[in-house]
């Protein structure tokens, strides 16, 4: 199933026509392989010291945002300079590292894998997945991080180059 869903997600890519489409592309494979009720992305920009949600499958709910300020917490250190997943499986574990853990509950979920995604040796982005209580058990964030670190890299390459080359709006 997998070599399917791959080969799905790769024609997607290739006839993605923004970087929108690309990141769809992405959260359609997420979904098939873990729960995933709200999917985002989050691009990370460490000169800047800045984060900016590019993607969201529930944008009326939960938008694309302006920047925010990176802070340089315990989850910075394990997501972004350690580059390991960071997982949540209840509301009181969310609330005690992100502060819209209320915004986050009323979207019913109450449990986050945030999945790092490195290029050139540094992070740059997570792909993050929210969905109802215990939802990632170890087993589960195994199969996301083998099945979806290759393609986020993928989608995210695609997204920046046709970031690039849309017209300027």
């Amino acid at each position: 199933m997998i070599e399917t869903d791959l080969r799905t997600f790769a024609n997607c890519l290739a006839l993605a026509a923004d970087g929108t489409g690309a990141l769809d592309a992405l959260c359609r494979l997420a979904q098939s392989h873990a729960p995933a009720r709200l999917f985002t992305i989050t691009l990370i920009d460490l000169d800047a010291g800045q984060a900016l949600r590019v993607y969201s499958n529930m944008p009326q709910s939960d938008p694309v945002s302006g920047r925010k300020p990176v802070t340089r917490d315990g989850w910075f250190r394990q997501v972004i300079e350690e580059q390991n997943s960071f997982v949540a499986n209840t509301a009181a574990e969310i609330a005690a590292v992100f502060p819209d853990q209320p915004l986050i509950a009323r979207l019913r979920c109450d449990a986050v894998v945030n999945l790092p995604i490195v290029l050139g040796g540094r992070t740059v982005a997570t792909v993050n997945l929210l969905d109802r209580a215990h939802s990632y058990p170890v087993e589960t964030l195994t199969r996301i991080e083998d099945t979806l670190l290759l393609p986020a890299m993928a989608a995210l390459a695609v997204y920046t180059v046709l970031a690039r080359s849309a017209p300027d709006r």
